[in-house]
């Protein structure tokens, strides 16, 4: 499995909004600018089959509309693109369609057939196109999740979206040997999100995973925990079954063998 980040910055960040792609094929998160962030990273937005939206704020939804846009303007998709995220999905596209293209989304629609597969209070799970996702509900300002996501390989991935330190992100760190995480500040959470704090009290619980820190304000530029990365922009990661060491050395812009 190969993981890339479009972005790993939060809301004022200088880097981009967090999101990031898998196998270059299945989405995680639509930030504002994620789009045109894919493009100048060597991604096509024409290749995402698999659109996964941790909960609906701007810097985590909006370029929903340009990814349909830049699949419908340039060709008709000749199969659906699923898109999977929590309860009101539909709607929240339909009216968020309505308020920047009005009256575009019909027509579009016919071009870029979306499966919708929304995910209530209790989880969920699908699987299609080789991978295997698990929805878990997470604790944030709004109705949130995050993801477990395994390809037939037997690499998995766990994505926490924005949280705070919660029971379900403490199982993701126990299931998964790599985990995207919210580390929004610099020391304790707040806001409905993680601070490094509490990040590294879950290094030092589960010090056989590797972190990647996410979602990062500019002063969170590192730790002393051996097993929590900060990504750059534009960084791939390489992830298969099993755990990395702690204490391997990271850092290429490919190749960190988690």
């Amino acid at each position: 499995m190969q993981l890339r980040f479009i972005g790993t910055g939060s809301i004022l960040s200088e880097s981009m909004s967090s999101s990031a792609m898998i196998d270059g094929r299945v989405l995680v998160d639509a930030p504002n600018g994620s789009m045109k962030a894919m493009r100048r990273h060597g991604l096509d937005p024409l290749d995402v089959d698999v659109c996964l939206i941790t909960h609906f704020h701007a810097d985590h939804f909006f370029d929903i509309v340009f990814l349909f846009l830049e699949q419908g303007l340039r060709r008709a998709r000749d199969r659906e693109l699923v898109l999977i995220g929590p309860s009101g999905f539909e709607e929240r596209l339909e009216r968020l369609f309505e308020t920047a293209y009005p009256g575009t989304y019909a027509d579009i629609r016919e071009k870029v057939p979306p499966r919708f597969v929304e995910i209530g209070d209790r989880g969920g799970d699908w699987s299609g196109d080789g991978y295997r996702i698990h929805a878990v509900p997470v604790e944030h300002t709004v109705p949130a999740l995050g993801y477990v996501i395994a390809d037939e390989s037997g690499a998995r991935l766990g994505y926490t979206g924005d949280t705070v330190l919660c029971p379900p992100v403490e199982k993701l760190a126990a299931d998964c040997p790599t985990v995207v995480l919210d580390t929004s500040f610099p020391a304790e959470g707040e806001f409905g999100h993680m601070g490094l704090a509490d990040v590294e009290s879950l290094a030092d619980r589960h010090p056989d995973v590797r972190f990647l820190a996410t979602h990062r304000d500019d002063d969170v530029t590192g730790s002393s925990r051996k097993n929590i990365v900060f990504p750059r922009d534009g960084q791939t990661f390489e992830i298969d079954g099993a755990a990395k060491p702690a204490g391997t050395a990271s850092g290429g812009l490919v190749g960190d063998l988690l």
